[in-house]
């Protein structure tokens, strides 16, 4: 299955706030399997994919933070050129949208590991069977 939980968490836009989140994730044994960081002027989102998301909501909202939960659909894609497009022209031609997404592959090559928040990520998920 490629369906992941995603959290999203509002942070403040200050110089040490996300060692204060990854020490938290750290502390509790949570590993960050993927993150993507968007700011704004007084804050920002950190967005991640864990190996525990339970323990990291129940965690983390204890410490205060606010954090939303997204069940969004993980990829492992060839490293070549027009895989990432090849799977976006699969989403678009089912009707789904892609709302954002963010990835990376290993230096020297290997696979290329993408996040991608869609409109339906049950009926995303049903496209990729083939992939899984």
């Amino acid at each position: 299955m490629a369906l992941k939980k995603q959290l999203s968490i509002t942070v403040v836009n200050q110089a040490g706030e996300g060692a204060k989140l990854c020490g938290f994730l750290r502390d509790a044994g949570i590993n960050i399997q993927a993150i993507s960081v968007c700011e704004f002027t007084e804050g920002g989102v950190v967005r991640i994919v864990v190996d525990d998301d339970r323990a990291a909501v129940n965690l983390l909202r204890g410490k205060g933070y606010g954090v939303l939960v997204r069940v969004v659909l993980s990829l492992v894609l060839d490293d070549k050129p027009g895989a990432l497009g090849e799977v976006l022209s699969r989403l678009a031609k089912a009707c789904l949208n892609v709302n954002y997404c963010y990835g990376s592959h290993p230096p020297g090559g290997g696979r290329a590991a993408i996040i991608f928040a869609v409109d339906d990520a049950l009926k995303a998920d049903m496209l990729f069977a083939d992939m899984a």
